[in-house]
Formats: C-alpha cells, structure tokens, sequence
C-alpha cells in the first residue's frame, strides 16, 4: 500500500492542456504572486515531515531541497522508498523490489517546489485560494480535467511559508505531507540528490 501512495505523490501528473479560465480576484492574484515570490525565493531547505494517508496510514521522514532542481525525500525506516530529483527526473527507488524509476519533473506535482521559474497560474488551473486566521490555502488542479483530484499547499501567513500539501487522486485518496521543524539556508553534499544506477547490481549486493 506505501507504494501506491508514494506513486500518488509523483504520478499526479500535471501536463498542460487547454482548460476552462477561471475568475481571480485582485486579492487573489497578489496573494498568487506572493506565494510564487516566496516559492521562488527559497534556495534551501530542510524539514522533517509526516505523511498521513486518508486510509490510514502513517510514516515520517525528512525532506531536503536545494532549489532549482533538486530534492530529496527520505522516509524513515523501515519504508523501503527513497525519491530524488535530480533536476531533471523524479527518481523513485524501491530498495525491497530493488527497482529505480525515472518521471519527468515537469509531470509531477513537486515541480511547484523545485522548477527554477514557479509560475503556477500557466502549471494549472487554480480552484480556489482560502484565508484562515496567519493562513493561506491554494487548491489547484490539472488543467482541461474535471474529476475531483487537485493539490493544495497550505502556508502559513505573515511570514508566508510552505506548511503542508495534500494531494487527493481520481479514487479520493488523499495523502497529506506536513512539514516540521522547517530551516531555511544552509548547503548540503550534492552526492545526496545523486541516485547509483547500478545500486541494485549483483556486484554491489554481493559486496
């Protein structure tokens, strides 16, 4: 089950289609820029995170971003799932089957957070942007589709920043990544945004 719930996370593709326009008020439209200013102004990052599934399932890890491009998401043990992106793909690794995938970034709802240029109105269509009390709320969805999946980042206002995103699939699944502990700044070792291709070779198991 972690595994289709990972795929969720990196699968939801959003490829740019036609689609219906929608109405942004002003509020709307500079509250817009203002996410993407702070998106677009981040360089690095660190947290740890928990993701809760709406069926119930629970894991933890920690999440490191170098911006543009790279990202890693490590889950805590005994997950056998790693994701890297590289600045080009999203690498997923399965250490128990053994496998590595490769999906475009651009078709994976984390180029929001590591594309060098954020310009989430052209990415997608925007359902709703909600204010709460120091919170801001941004639904979106694939463009020119109608069925109920969408993704919404939640941030925290004044200062703006990244607290949570939910992603909900075609069969209403949602899977709900918070962020913890969140530290901005800083350099990390380019080697952990780095996959082995020949990591599951015979060689490398048998040393």
């Amino acid at each position: 089950m972690l595994k289709k719930i990972i795929l969720i996370l990196i699968l939801f593709s959003f490829k740019a289609n036609s689609a219906y326009s929608i109405s942004l008020t002003q509020t709307d439209l500079d509250d817009l820029s203002r996410i993407e200013n702070y998106l677009n102004s981040i360089s690095t990052l660190k947290s740890n995170f928990l993701q809760t599934v709406s069926t119930g399932e629970r894991s933890g890890g920690v999440l490191f971003l170098n911006r543009p491009g790279k990202m890693r998401v490590q889950y805590d043990e005994p997950s056998p799932i790693l994701l890297v992106s590289d600045g080009s793909f999203v690498i997923y690794v399965d250490k128990n089957l053994e496998q590595i995938s490769h999906i475009p970034i651009s078709q994976t709802p984390l180029r929001a957070l590591v594309e060098k240029d954020v310009d989430l109105q052209s990415w997608y269509e925007i359902k709703n942007i909600k204010r709460g009390p120091g919170t801001l709320r941004l639904t979106l969805a694939k463009k020119g589709e109608l069925n109920s999946s969408f993704i919404q980042l939640l941030f925290s206002d004044n200062p703006i920043q990244l607290r949570q995103w939910t992603i909900r699939d075609q069969q209403g699944i949602e899977v709900r990544v918070s962020l913890l502990d969140t530290q901005r700044g800083g350099s990390f070792s380019s080697r952990i945004f780095e996959v082995d291709p020949d990591m599951f070779s015979a060689s490398k198991i048998e040393n």
